[in-house]
Formats: structure tokens, sequence, C-alpha cells
């Protein structure tokens, strides 16, 4: 065999051997972006699907929110009205002590304290503890009045006096805390608290 012939077989075989490699690479580089693509497809179907469910569970939680909120919001309405028609009960019960007063005033009072422990769930926490406070101080006020109207005719000026200014400090604590709870149950029906 002449140096021709080896040179063509060896530049043959190392002509065939890039050909296969590159064939080879090819094919590998072609599996690779296929498995790639694949695993991406994947990827991004799972992402999908991910994103899917936490768009249902938003949508179930805006839902329940949603409904929670227009609740709390005519619970809160249908409340500050108990509360006035309460305060105002209160004020003529300060202005003239009768017993229609006293009764008007009782019914209100007893209505407006149902009303808070039966939808207690609703409220917010600072409005339940403040509600209370009302309904405590006007229950006292309540019994102060009870007192004055039967004890009035038999019962001493001083004693008299002294009914009058504790029944007093229930009232204007019971008037300031509604105020107070005025600017607050404002924020909650807004949504700012």
């Amino acid at each position: 065999m002449d140096l021709l012939t080896i040179s063509k077989i060896v530049f043959g075989l190392i002509g065939t051997v890039s050909l296969s490699g590159t064939i080879v690479w090819f094919f590998v580089k072609l599996s690779a972006d296929t498995l790639a693509d694949n695993y991406k497809k994947k990827i991004e179907h799972d992402f999908e699907k991910k994103l899917e469910e936490y768009k249902s569970q938003i949508e179930v939680l805006k839902a329940s929110t949603l409904k929670y909120n227009d609740r709390q919001f005519e619970l809160y309405i249908d409340l500050w009205k108990n509360l006035q028609t309460l305060k105002f009960s209160c004020l003529e019960l300060w202005q003239e002590v009768s017993r229609k007063n006293l009764i008007n005033f009782h019914n209100s009072l007893k209505k407006t304290e149902q009303q808070i422990e039966t939808t207690s769930i609703l409220l917010e926490e600072n409005h339940y503890v403040e509600l209370t406070q009302i309904i405590q101080y006007l229950k006292e006020f309540n019994t102060g009045k009870e007192k004055y109207y039967t004890r009035y005719s038999t019962a001493e000026n001083w004693e008299i006096q002294q009914i009058v200014d504790y029944n007093r400090d229930r009232k204007d604590r019971c008037l300031e805390i509604i105020e107070t709870m005025k600017g607050s149950i404002k924020e909650t029906i807004k949504g700012q608290k």
C-alpha cells in the first residue's frame, strides 16, 4: 500500500468519524432540545394548573369576603339604628322620668342588647367590647332611673341629687362611647379598618 492510499483511508476514516460525530451531535442536540421543550411545557402546564387553582381559591375567598362584608355592613346599619333609638329613649328618660319613658327605654335597651349578642360574631372585637360597656352603663342608668322614679316622693334631696348625679355620669359615658364608636364604625363600613 502506498502513501496515497493510506492517506485516502486515513482521511476517509477521519471524514467518516467526523461526519458520524456531526450526525450524533445533531441527534443528541435534537433530543436534548426536544427533552428541554417537553420539560419546559410540562413546567408551564403545571404552573398554569397551579395558577388556575390559586385563581379559583381567590375567587372563593373574594366571594365569601364580599358576602361577609355585605352582611356586616347591613348589621352595622341596623345596629346603629338601634343604638340611636336607645340613645333617644335615654335622653327622653333623662328629660322626664315617667313610667312610659322607663318602659320605652327598657325595651330599647333589651332589643339592642339582644342584637349585640346574637350578631357578635360579625362585630369587630373592639366594637363588641364598647357595645357591652354601653349596655352595662345603660343598665345601671336604668336601675338609677327606676330608683329615682320609685323613691322620688320619699327620698331626701341629697339622695335624689346623688341618684341624679349617678345617672348623669352613666348617661354621659354612654353618649361619649356612642360618639367615639361612630367614627370607628364608619371606618369599618368603608373598609378602612
